[in-house]
């Protein structure tokens, strides 16, 4: 067909590319094609491109009616909804395994006793290793150092509590005479009879009371013996822990699949830091309290060194609860001893000391261990008390500490 000089293109229709074949000169049937230019692609309109694969304008029409209504869901509610199974699931999972650990405590906090005290004697038991010590030599060694000095404190506030119980015991007479006094001369005006009216009404209540103080003394035999079996329990792991554990941490990574080894093995790793840290943390910071309120005992001349000593210590096992009924205990003693004066003075110390360890020793000491907020504290303290009473109390921060931790070292090791 020859092209026709003069004529162009139809006006309103577009043009297309003609496939134009040259004739060889011989004049042979033959063609090759002429090599053209590939086309430009025109960019997807905003619709078509945000739509997804296979959604509802897919060719063929393919998809279940479920899957189209999906489309038309609002994304907020979809993720709403997605995270709202997940954390009911969660929450049931977590349910339940505070339910199985309040009820075999008998044997988890025995075994959380024993985890803490490994974590502080563990230093000396490697320091003993490397003085030439094999690994079981060490693992005696340690635990009978910790469990001398640990029985050693115990028999001496035992001792300065029964020289000292007399005394105190004639100062309470004291203070008891001192509030009648105050019934019968102060704003009341009580009458010697309206007093002892109430001290024979507090008799009574007490001997009627008599039944429960009998169930009550049946129910701490069965306590005696639960708490002989959690020490036997923990002096048994506590030893095994410091003798095997790198054994049983690496039992316990095999059971993982081979992909996720080394994960958790470094999860682990941060996890043992930080309870290591945090014990030994406190164990320092509970040592300046009780070294500073004991002080200041021994100045104003207050009984009961020893034991308020020792209370103050193990008081500050237990963030913000604990220093504080440390504290009060001091005061309290030291009003009933020494009168209102010297209580004041000890007031002023035991904030002091609170002063001293809020401001200076956790800043410096516990920061890098327990990165909790103090809301986090207070709602683990609760939750291990609940669960467990003092013990749980004592476990829950440091358990919560290194959940945080773990959690921290997975999500960045998971990037």
């Amino acid at each position: 067909m020859r092209r026709v000089a003069g004529l162009g293109r139809v006006p309103g229709r577009p043009h297309r590319a003609r496939r134009a074949s040259a004739v060889p000169a011989g004049g042979g049937s033959s063609t090759a094609p002429m090599p053209t230019a590939p086309m430009p692609t025109a960019p997807m309109p905003e619709a078509a491109a945000s739509e997804p694969p296979g959604g509802p304008r897919a060719a063929g029409g393919g998809e279940s009616p479920a899957r189209r209504a999906d489309y038309h869901i609002p994304v907020a509610l979809r993720v709403s909804a997605g995270w709202s199974w997940r954390l009911i699931v969660t929450g049931a999972a977590i349910y339940i395994l505070l339910m199985v650990v309040g009820r075999v405590r008998i044997v988890v906090i025995p075994l959380i006793a024993g985890l803490l005290i490994a974590a502080l004697i563990h230093p000396l038991a490697h320091r003993l290793q490397r003085l030439g010590m094999n690994r079981l030599g060490a693992a005696f060694t340690a635990l009978f150092v910790f469990f001398a000095v640990f029985v050693g404190a115990g028999v001496a506030v035992g001792f300065n509590a029964a020289n000292e119980i007399p005394t105190v015991s004639d100062q309470v007479s004291e203070g008891v005479e001192q509030i009648r006094g105050y019934l019968r001369n102060g704003p009341l005006h009580l009458s010697q009879s309206q007093i002892d009216n109430l001290v024979d009404d507090i008799r009574k209540s007490l001997a009627n009371n008599r039944g429960r103080l009998v169930s009550g003394v049946i129910s701490g035999a069965s306590v005696a013996a639960e708490v002989l079996t959690g020490l036997l329990v923990t002096l048994f792991s506590t030893f095994f822990f410091l003798y095997d554990g790198d054994r049983i941490w690496n039992w316990i990574v095999t059971r993982f699949p081979d992909g996720a080894e080394e994960r958790v093995r470094g999860a682990g790793r941060e996890a043992w830091n930080t309870l290591t840290g945090y014990i030994r943390g406190t164990v320092f910071v509970a040592a300046v309290d009780a070294i500073g309120i004991t002080i200041g005992l021994v100045g104003v001349g207050v009984p009961l060194v020893a034991p308020l000593a020792l209370l103050t210590f193990f008081g500050g096992f237990v963030p913000i609860v604990g220093a504080t009924v440390a504290g009060a205990a001091a005061v309290l003693v030291t009003l009933v001893s020494n009168g209102v004066p010297d209580a004041l003075i000890i007031l002023g110390v035991v904030l002091a000391v609170q002063q001293v360890e809020g401001h200076l020793l956790q800043p410096l000491v516990m920061r890098r261990a327990v990165r909790l907020h103090p809301l986090a504290i207070v709602i683990a303290l609760s939750a291990g008390g609940v669960l467990a009473g003092i013990p749980g109390a004592i476990a829950a921060v440091p358990f919560a500490a290194m959940v945080n931790r773990v959690a921290g070292y997975l999500a960045v090791s998971g990037k």
